[in-house]
């Protein structure tokens, strides 16, 4: 199920156009390995730093690193990622996890980020990474690709009582094991 969100100033929001730029020939996308946690590390607070004021205010108090460790490289593996380099420097990320749907009994691959740092765009880094975590969700089963995107922070729906809830579209890519299933 995708949600398209009414919007004041046109009629909805769209996915984003993920897909509008070819890879680079020296942007080099590859599953995270321990040896790359530093760099995700960067990498991540890159992202909230980028991120509008506010929108990382909440989570500045930071994670801790060894449940990310845990998950990543621990059976079983809870969590994926990937990291995008250009000339051997981390450029971006993609990071993922699975999630279940009860009303539709199946798995679906939640990509809870994506990321590509305002420098290196564009470079084609971001549909590269797109691209691994919904090969990801195919390799795994899952029926859906899915990506929660915050909706920006001038059109936010805030909830009542709820002043640091941050609004969010999710954006819904049909899987091979969708279409086998609805065939």
């Amino acid at each position: 199920m995708s949600l398209t969100l009414s919007h004041p100033r046109r009629e909805a929001i769209t996915a984003p156009a993920i897909r509008a730029i070819a890879p680079m020939h020296n942007v080099r996308i590859t599953r995270v390995t321990r040896t790359h946690a530093a760099a995700l590390m960067h990498l991540c607070d890159r992202h909230m730093a980028e991120l509008p004021i506010g929108a990382s205010a909440q989570r500045a108090a930071g994670g801790r690193v060894l449940e990310l460790m845990e998950a990543l490289f621990e059976a079983p593996l809870r969590a994926w990622a990937w990291i995008a380099e250009r000339d051997g420097a981390p450029q971006g990320y993609a990071f993922g996890t699975v999630g279940f749907s009860m009303i539709e009994r199946a798995y679906y691959f939640n990509l809870e980020s994506l990321f590509v740092s305002a420098d290196a765009r564009p470079s084609g880094a971001a549909s590269t990474l797109f691209d691994a975590a919904r090969a990801m969700a195919d390799e795994l089963g899952c029926i859906d690709l899915r990506w929660q995107v915050p909706v920006a922070q001038e059109s936010a729906l805030m909830l009542p009582g709820h002043a640091a809830a941050a609004a969010m579209i999710q954006y819904v890519f049909p899987t091979s094991m969708r279409r086998l299933r609805d065939e």
